[in-house]
């Protein structure tokens, strides 16, 4: 008898313990989960927006939240995987490009229309004011599942990259294949300036130039030297044309769901996520300039006559633009634009 209430007393002994364990797991797991993934490297500006992301949204609501962060494509192999991803809920947060949306929502690639923007200060004014959020609304408006939270920067500022010719002016980019982004924009502006552009995954540029299949590229030193792509770019021309914008995302699906003390937390990490890539960008173009030349690259820049060049043979791209899209988002940044120059005038030096 003795020896049965002791075995009862040692199994509700076990079965209180077991259900302590789960009473605690569930106390110390997280109510919310916030997956972001991209497809760059840990190297990448993306990464360390990331981060500061992370780093906020946890400091703000110790306990409550989870973010983990899936970089070079863990998560979701291409742009349109990780877009429905957002869209069907099972992931939270993605950055795309200007020119990666495109094919989304065509009108974006306005931002994306080349050397319309004097420097970062110009930009970052922009794509912080009404034009963009303007954007974001309609997108979000039209049904695609995707609310626009930040801008950011993902490797500063596009320039053409070269295995053989040094540009040095216009001219030289004629008959040069060319690799763009899937936007149409892009491969018009390649046209424009006498070259054939091929579209390509950032996944599939190293082995294309490994081939040969590529001439060129349109991206920055940073890019190049991160993704080792200067085994075989050899010459950079810094013209400048396009900033790197990184637009992100949040599913709207979970957007939704979320309380308004989550909601609040996330909009202050994006804005940690927009500065902290902001800053990398700035602040790694010297060293990635320096890197690339110590391994024997050449690096020239675009002058100001130049530049002035290059900018009236792509100007019909603005008609372009407005015989697909129509002319209000492009009369929005023009005006954009001069606001943003008239607060932050060009350094004289």
């Amino acid at each position: 008898m003795n020896n049965t209430l002791g075995l009862r007393i040692v199994l509700a002994l076990i079965v209180l313990g077991c259900l302590a364990g789960v009473v605690a797991s569930r106390v110390d797991r997280p109510e919310l989960t916030i997956r972001i993934a991209f497809l760059a490297s840990k190297s990448d500006e993306d990464y360390v927006g990331s981060v500061a992301f992370k780093e906020t949204v946890e400091r703000l609501l110790p306990g409550r939240v989870e973010v983990q962060i899936f970089p070079s494509g863990q998560f979701c192999g291409s742009e349109r995987e990780c877009i429905e991803g957002m869209q069907s809920g099972i992931l939270e947060i993605h950055q795309t490009t200007v020119g990666g949306l495109a094919a989304l929502y065509g009108a974006v690639q306005v931002l994306d229309l080349p050397y319309s923007f004097r420097d970062d200060a110009v930009v970052e004014c922009v794509v912080d004011g009404p034009l963009v959020r303007a954007i974001g609304d309609r997108i979000l408006a039209d049904g695609l599942g995707l609310r626009l939270m930040a801008v950011g920067n993902t490797g500063g500022w596009r320039s053409f990259g070269t295995t053989q010719r040094q540009i040095n002016g216009v001219d030289d980019l004629a008959g040069l294949r060319i690799r763009t982004l899937p936007s149409a924009l892009e491969q018009q502006m390649v046209r424009d300036l006498g070259g054939s552009p091929m579209a390509l995954p950032w996944s599939e540029v190293y082995g294309a130039l490994n081939a040969g299949i590529l001439d060129g590229i349109k991206n920055s030193a940073q890019d190049i030297v991160a993704m080792k792509l200067d085994d075989h770019i050899r010459h950079l021309y810094l013209d400048r044309h396009s900033y790197m914008a990184a637009l992100w995302w949040y599913s709207e699906k979970q957007w939704q769901a979320m309380k308004p003390e989550v909601r609040d937390a996330v909009a202050e990490g994006f804005r940690a996520l927009a500065i902290a890539t902001r800053r990398v960008a700035i602040e790694s173009q010297a060293p990635a300039l320096a890197a690339f030349e110590a391994r024997g690259g050449s690096v020239s820049v675009a002058d100001p006559e130049q530049r002035a060049e290059l900018k009236r043979r792509t100007a019909s791209l603005r008609e372009w633009y407005v015989e697909r899209y129509g002319q209000a988002w492009l009369t929005q940044l023009d005006t954009e634009i001069a606001r943003c120059e008239a607060a932050h005038p060009a350094d004289p030096h």
